[in-house]
């Protein structure tokens, strides 16, 4: 059975869309219990299961790794198709109809549907299973989760595995976390609509619509495309409007092409560099002499190329250099929680801080994220969610599972990512173990554990999406700096000559008066390994080592938070100071190790969960102003 047994279609284009929004109920059983104690089953008595809201993430955790849903709901009144569209179930979803697998999904961030069309009933019950497996083995992991499995800046550390006491639990998210919806469609949808389009000489643009029809009938299905091309946040020419004709053979799947010229095209740039330019394509399909689907998609016209020279990166958008400033982000830990507002207000935060980039660090984000970028005009350096090592010494099966698991995702992600002119750069794996910084992993660096997966899956979207560079490891040509913190004095930082500063940074306590703090130990004295605080991402080690100290070398917690955020904000400062002068001729840009935390952490954002700055963000904000004076004495 393929990993994916479902239907992937990317852009929403129901005719009309009915939320499955209430009703829902939930029972914590694995799969396999669930199947045995009949739970898909159209007479299961859920009476006894708990409301649920949907969408809505849990934790799973060991022991609790899986969790049932179910809902009633009537025959959709309309004589077209009907869709089953999840738009995001993490990690891996089993779907029943009236007691009938409709099919599965594995991956939390892409869309999937079913055609229920030939399974409806006057009243029906949908059934849901969602795995999210909780995996201890760091080494050895099969699953695509990123950095909620695995990373420093997650509620209880990778490094603190096992270290702290029962009543800090390891957890993974898990659930319906966004909407589950019933589209009416006809016979002929689009799994995807990409917009390519190449400045040529003088004032005109090429543009290429690629529309992959899928005939969901068995029929013979003829219709036509109605495509309309249209400024979409600026006054503009006139729209532009083109026909084409199809014939679908049943159950075939067709890419239809249709090129045209633009003329004085707006190109897209950077809020630093320009205006945001946006257009939008619209598609109609019709089938069988009826509208089958509609959809709409926003793209940019712009190039982006980098050069990655061992002495330094260049990036270029519409053929203009670029030393990148910005941050690494992560908007929550558990992303359902990411509403739109704050989404906006992130990016306007890193705007206002003089940044142009944002790094999604080994995970990827809401679609909102997405669609402020290309408005906002903040550029966007796009991971997979992989991270660290997978399938350390592991058996046949679990690394065919594993190369299956990250190729299918690359193809999502990709597809996703189109039309998001913000988006400019992906890497698949952030550390991974064959990078040149960790040899000190020894076995797993020296066999290069999984660069063969990483390298195919880089291959895999360049040949998808020429337009973009990719990387196949973050961590390994770019610097992850940590000197200034897990080793060396803040002064070395001035003695590296790096191609790309994607990490940077320390760690910092939030401000006294933050809302945080009902989060953490706020007592005082606290002591210097407190499991509270390392919970939240604190690390004792680096403290001690840095210009810090530990909490026993300060008097009062404000003493502390005030040294902490005075180090953070005097080492970012001089980082940024010292690869700015290396602009281009050595250093390519400069990305601090956190924008933001996801959950009440102390760590090295400088903004804290409450997106309370601390004194690095002035500091940070002053070091990437667009006109920055530095002088030697």
């Amino acid at each position: 059975m393929p990993l994916n047994d479902c239907l992937s279609l990317f852009p929403s284009q129901a005719l009309n869309r009915q939320e499955l929004n209430a009703g829902w109920r939930m029972a914590i059983a694995t799969l396999g219990e669930g199947e045995d104690r009949g739970f898909p089953r159209l007479d299961c008595d859920d009476d006894a299961w708990a409301p649920a809201v949907v969408p809505r993430l849990h934790g799973a955790t060991i022991g609790n790794e899986a969790v049932w849903y179910r809902v009633r709901f009537p025959r959709p009144r309309h004589r077209q198709r009907t869709l089953l569209r999840f738009d995001g179930a993490f990690l891996v979803a089993n779907v029943w109809l009236n007691g009938r697998l409709l099919g599965s999904h594995y991956g939390y961030f892409a869309p999937f549907s079913f055609d229920i069309s030939s399974f409806l009933l006057e009243e029906n019950v949908l059934a849901v299973c969602i795995e999210a497996p909780v995996e201890l083995d760091l080494s050895a992991k099969r699953h695509v989760l990123g950095l909620f499995n695995d990373s420093d800046v997650k509620p209880y550390p990778s490094r603190e595995l096992g270290k702290l006491g029962e009543q800090y639990v390891w957890h993974v998210p898990m659930g319906l976390w966004r909407p589950v919806s019933l589209e009416q469609v006809g016979h002929v949808v689009a799994e995807w609509l990409h917009c390519e389009s190449q400045v040529q000489q003088g004032d005109l643009a090429r543009l290429t619509l690629r529309a992959r029809l899928r005939n969901l009938d068995g029929r013979i299905m003829t219709g036509e495309l109605n495509i309309r091309v249209s400024p979409e946040n600026f006054e503009g020419s006139m729209p532009l409007e083109m026909r084409r004709a199809f014939r679908l053979n049943g159950h075939d799947v067709q890419e239809v092409l249709v090129e045209v010229g633009l003329n004085d095209p707006q190109l897209w740039y950077p809020w630093t560099h320009g205006e945001p330019t946006l257009y939008r394509a619209e598609l109609e399909i019709s089938a069988d002499e009826r509208r089958s689907a509609s959809l709409r998609e926003t793209f940019g016209i712009r190039d982006v190329s980098l050069q990655t020279r061992a002495d330094g990166w260049t990036f270029a958008v519409n053929g203009r250099p670029m030393f990148m400033r910005g941050a690494n982000y992560c908007s929550q830990f558990f992303l359902d929680a990411a509403a739109d507002d704050l989404i906006k207000s992130d990016i306007d935060l890193t705007k206002q801080a003089n940044m142009d980039m944002l790094r999604l660090n080994a995970h990827v984000e809401p679609a909102a994220l997405y669609d402020c970028a290309d408005r906002s005009g903040m550029l966007l350096w796009q991971d997979l969610p992989l991270l660290g090592s997978y399938v350390h010494r592991a058996d046949v099966r679990s690394l065919a599972f594993f190369r299956e698991a990250v190729l299918s995702q690359a193809e999502e992600l990709m597809h996703l990512g189109y039309n998001h002119p913000s988006i400019i750069t992906y890497a698949v794996h952030a550390d991974p173990p064959w990078s040149q910084s960790l040899k000190w992993l020894g076995e797993r660096h020296t066999e290069q554990l999984n660069r063969d997966v990483d390298e195919d899956a880089a291959a895999l979207m360049r040949s998808l999406d020429p337009s973009r560079p990719v990387l196949p490891g973050a961590g390994d040509q770019d610097l992850h700096c940590q000197v200034g913190w897990s080793h060396g004095h803040w002064r070395d930082l001035g003695d590296l000559s790096p191609a790309f500063v994607s990490e940077v940074g320390a760690q910092a306590l939030p401000n006294s008066n933050s809302p945080v703090w009902r989060h953490l130990n706020r007592g005082w004295p606290v002591a210097d390994d407190d499991e509270s605080w390392r919970y939240a991402g604190y690390q004792p080690a680096e403290w001690s080592s840095s210009g810090i100290g530990r909490p026993s070398a300060h008097p009062s917690r404000d003493a502390c938070i005030r040294a902490s955020q005075e180090y953070q904000a005097h080492l970012l400062r001089f980082a940024v100071d010292r690869f700015r002068r290396q602009k281009f001729a050595h250093c390519g840009g400069v990305l601090v190790s956190q924008l933001v935390d996801g959950f009440p952490a102390i760590s090295a954002a400088l903004l804290d969960h409450a997106r309370r700055p601390k004194r690095a963000y002035r500091s940070v904000a002053e070091a990437f102003a667009p006109l920055y004076l530095t002088v030697d004495l």
